[in-house]
């Protein structure tokens, strides 16, 4: 599976909402090629931006990451520049303008890597019999992880509570907090856009599942991941 989830017995037709979610995992896996930029900029890639813009609450950031894609300069300097802005935002080098791709920054206590987010997400994927890929050397509370589980959980028509749960209990705990990061320090637009597009997606596929729930007592924030 993308952004480092694997699984024996993945079926080739993905829905919709899968693909959305599974391409999101990959935007903030790593910035995009050059190659993947001049896919971006042909039809194929208008065609998917237009697509994506259809999506409830979608379009305003469908257009930025567009608009990014499409500013002066060769698609191999645009790969630069986006690539410049990724490791600016994400990779700690930005100071206090960097935005953490770990749960565990927004919910824990002292924003430490590590914590008990992390530890809810690998018994998530144990439990969903997934496992994070060897080639993706991330703590399992990285946002890629999180929303590769929830592609597999989409694709594979788990339960809709547990759905619900990963939602409710994880990704929209933290990701809104993370798009309005991005949007204050991208400076390219691209993240900026691609975490509005995340925070209405996450929104819009929590309204098509249950809005009540069975909800175990528990302490703290439980994170989840699936093996």
């Amino acid at each position: 599976m993308s952004a480092g989830l694997a699984h024996a017995s993945v079926p080739s037709d993905l829905g919709w909402n899968a693909s959305i979610a599974e391409w999101l995992a990959g935007i903030f896996v790593a910035p995009p090629t050059a190659d993947t930029v001049v896919s971006y900029r042909d039809a194929i890639g208008a065609t998917l931006f237009e697509a994506l813009a259809e999506e409830p609450g979608c379009a305003a950031g469908a257009q930025r990451m567009r608009s990014a894609l499409l500013s002066e300069g060769s698609a191999a300097a645009v790969a630069r520049q986006l690539a410049a802005a990724f490791t600016q935002l994400f990779d700690g080098v930005g100071g206090a303008k960097t935005v953490s791709l770990y749960e565990s920054a927004y919910v824990g206590v002292s924003g430490r890597l590590f914590q008990a987010a992390s530890g809810d997400m690998e018994k998530l994927l144990r439990q969903s019999n997934v496992s994070i890929d060897d080639a993706f050397r991330e703590p399992s509370d990285h946002l890629s992880i999180e929303l590769a589980l929830l592609a597999w959980s989409i694709r594979h028509d788990a339960d809709r509570q547990a759905q619900a749960a990963l939602l409710d209990d994880h990704l929209l705990v933290w990701a809104p907090a993370f798009a309005d990061r991005c949007r204050e320090y991208d400076r390219t637009g691209f993240y900026a856009g691609a975490a509005q597009v995340l925070a209405a997606f996450l929104t819009a596929q929590r309204a098509t599942l249950p809005l009540q729930r069975t909800i175990k007592p528990r302490t703290g924030v439980t994170l989840c991941r699936s093996n």
